[in-house]
């Protein structure tokens, strides 16, 4: 027996509701997890639910019935063959993942799941390169409109959405001149994985070829900017798929996967949702709970992500703070802890900064997505572990600290005051170093591994801190936040009106010491 399957089976699995405290550190989790970063606000609400289950049914219910954006002016007036278009569309989901919550979380789960790159759209034959931009805004109002309801036919529309039809080359397969590239798709990425939770295959690959021919007749109109059925170019002939022989189109061909197969489908979309909600190393239990669960419920979404992120299971303390961060939960979470609004600029320069990390939204580089989001490879390597190397991480770093002093296009120089005002006591150098560290890192800070710092407080030695009661980590991070200060000299001031003002050289403090938090490994974790 592996120490994984007998840590399985000595720490609960169970998704029965949690019922234990609903204190600060389940709040957080739950926030972090569900938004991108835990914002104070975000955090407060989530606590004052007063338990799991309440937090969980408020974020989903508001999430599942959530009104739509207005269509930006480029979208509404058809002309859309400008680049720029596409960046708005990613901008306008950076400003919605600031302000937003778990809609923005499960769009990021869907556009990884049917993964469409507006990048392999441009300049290729057939495929009208100057409609894209309004291609991949429909493809993401799709994800927003159908994300929390059936998944059987968000599948369904999904595959005859005008972006996917154009991005598989389902527009080219005809009766004939079967293309299989949508039909593989289908079955190993959308619907069922290549194999089940056993290891046995899911399907053939005389599967693919006759799904392929199921599929046929599907074209593109770009000025409706939909997907289309084309009787004349379908293969109206018989097919056999999984078993069954029918003349099989493309709805027959989903309501057969969902009637023949439905324990995988619903083990297969279970497994990606606990690996991106939970820990990037599945736990067989759990999943196989989650989707019996998942079949039960008919395949509704928003019930199973209630189930899964109420539950006891959940909130065990090892699934807190163990899973690293992808590039854009480190770029907005980062923005969100720090409450720095995303301008223009700071938006441009994360778009810029996520092709260099490997992420840019909206442009997977392959089928498959990104595997940071995805279930381990086939020999069992988490895939999380894809999101840094040696060169990625002092990336992130640099990142951030371009963004905490206005670096390199990165804004304006960050001012730390307020969100210390927010967090902890500003004039108490102590709680203020503890209290920032605990909103920014997800781990307890005792298992964080500060450094050590061996020097005294800086000051006069009559003057030393009582620290007797501290934990060692909690002295350091006041070292670290202090620096050269002398502790009794961090102190508010008021001025002539008996307003509340700081020192300069206190912000200044701040911004570097919330440098060193972003370095530490810790700060990479979720």
């Amino acid at each position: 027996m592996n120490s994984t399957t007998l840590l399985d089976q000595q720490i609960s699995s169970s998704l029965d509701s949690y019922q234990g405290t609903w204190g600060k550190a389940q709040a957080a989790h739950l926030t972090r997890r569900t938004h991108f970063g835990n914002k104070i606000s975000d955090l407060n609400r989530l606590r004052a639910s007063g338990s799991a289950v309440n937090a969980v049914n408020t974020i989903v219910d508001e999430a599942a019935s959530a009104i739509l954006p207005d269509d930006p002016s480029w979208y509404n007036s058809g002309n859309s063959g400008d680049i720029l278009d596409m960046y708005d569309i990613q901008f306008r989901w950076m400003d919605r993942m600031y302000n937003g919550g778990l809609m923005e979380r499960m769009m990021l789960f869907w556009s990884n799941h049917f993964a469409v790159s507006y990048q392999n759209m441009n300049d290729l034959p057939g495929k009208a390169p100057n409609s894209y931009a309004s291609h991949m805004y429909k493809y993401m109002k799709l994800i927003q409109q159908k994300g929390f309801g059936d998944f059987k036919e968000l599948i369904r529309d999904m595959s005859k959405n005008s972006a996917m039809v154009y991005y598989l080359n389902n527009y080219n397969n005809s009766a004939g001149q079967a293309n299989e590239d949508f039909a593989r798709e289908l079955l190993e990425l959308f619907a069922l994985g290549p194999k089940d939770k056993n290891g046995t295959d899911n399907y053939t690959e005389n599967d693919v070829a006759e799904v392929a021919r199921a599929v046929t007749g599907w074209r593109v109109n770009n000025t409706t900017l939909s997907g289309y059925f084309d009787s004349e170019r379908h293969d109206a002939g018989s097919k056999t798929i999984l078993g069954q022989t029918d003349t099989f189109d493309l709805d027959g061909v989903v309501d057969l996967i969902f009637d023949q197969k439905p324990n995988e489908v619903a083990w297969f979309i279970c497994n990606k949702l606990y690996v991106f909600f939970v820990s990037a190393e599945p736990n067989n239990s759990a999943i196989q709970q989650l989707a019996d669960y998942c079949i039960s419920v008919n395949f509704n979404i928003a019930d199973v992500l209630k189930n899964l992120l109420s539950s006891a299971h959940f909130y065990e303390e090892r699934f807190m703070g163990a899973r690293i961060k992808s590039p854009i939960e480190v770029f907005i979470s980062f923005l969100r802890q720090l409450e720095i609004t995303p301008n223009s600029e700071i938006k441009e320069f994360i778009r810029v900064q996520m092709q260099g990390l490997n992420e840019e939204l909206l442009r997977p580089e392959t089928v498959f997505g990104w595997s940071g989001y995805n279930p381990p490879d086939s020999d069992g390597t988490p895939g999380h572990y894809t999101w840094l190397n040696t060169n990625l991480m002092p990336s992130r770093w640099d990142n951030l600290t371009d963004m905490i002093y206005g670096y390199d296009g990165a804004g304006s120089q960050y001012d730390p005051i307020r969100i210390a005002e927010k967090v902890s006591d500003p004039s108490n150098p102590f709680s203020l170093a503890e209290d920032i560290a605990e909103h920014m890192i997800s781990l307890p800070l005792d298992q964080v591994g500060i450094r050590e710092v061996e020097e005294d407080f800086a000051g006069n030695p009559d003057l030393a801190p009582d620290v007797s009661n501290f934990p060692d980590y909690k002295i350091n991070l006041a070292k670290i936040l202090l620096g050269n200060t002398p502790w009794y000299e961090w102190t508010a001031n008021t001025d002539s009106d008996d307003n509340l003002y700081y020192q300069e050289t206190f912000a200044e403090n701040l911004r570097q010491y919330i440098s060193y938090l972003i370095q530490l490994p810790a700060y990479q974790l979720i």
